[in-house]
């Protein structure tokens, strides 16, 4: 589970870019998690469910969400560090609650609209902390201090990572 948190080269993390990444995991489910997953998503793809906890973020009723998309690191860490830190960490991040996102997706009597809750949860969260700048050092606060130019546009190096370079290439999701 560990693997997930390291940054990846990856491309980016809009709208956009949660679509690709649902895609690409949409294409490594087995039959019976395709199976399983479809009796909670329903109809909807998990491409496109992967990106609900960004439309629902205006929404007042889902702030308690908002740290729920990255983790900050203080220092630099070596794996073996990252692999200690992220046991011991308490935090309200991605890390922790991925692993109550989990826990809950394990019990069998959950309600189908929490099952709904945690699964796009889950879906996600699991692309944003592929994204390196939602796991990253808190000093730059994810990027967002970190100015640049992208073909002479000015915009920050979270931007870039979430949209700026995956827009660029002006193709749909399924394209990728």
């Amino acid at each position: 589970m560990f693997l997930m948190y390291l940054p990846l080269q990856s491309m980016a993390w809009g709208m956009l870019g949660h679509r690709v990444v649902g895609q690409i995991a949409d294409s490594y489910l087995t039959k019976k998690a395709r199976k399983n997953i479809a009796l909670i998503l329903g109809d909807e793809s998990v491409a496109m469910a992967s990106t609900w906890a960004d439309f629902i973020k205006s929404d007042k009723a889902y702030n308690y969400l908002s740290s729920w998309h990255y983790i900050d690191f203080d220092q630099p860490y070596t794996y073996p560090q990252m692999q200690s830190f992220l046991k011991q960490d308490t935090a309200v991040n991605a890390s922790t609650k991925l692993n109550l996102i989990i826990s809950q997706l394990k019990n069998k009597n959950l309600a189908q609209d929490q099952k709904l809750l945690y699964l796009r949860l889950l879906i996600h969260i699991v692309g944003d902390v592929h994204q390196p700048m939602h796991t990253a050092h808190t000093a730059d606060k994810g990027g967002n201090d970190i100015k640049l130019f992208w073909f002479n546009k000015p915009t920050n190096l979270h931007a870039l990572w979430d949209s700026e370079m995956i827009d660029d290439q002006q193709l749909s999701y399924t394209e990728y």
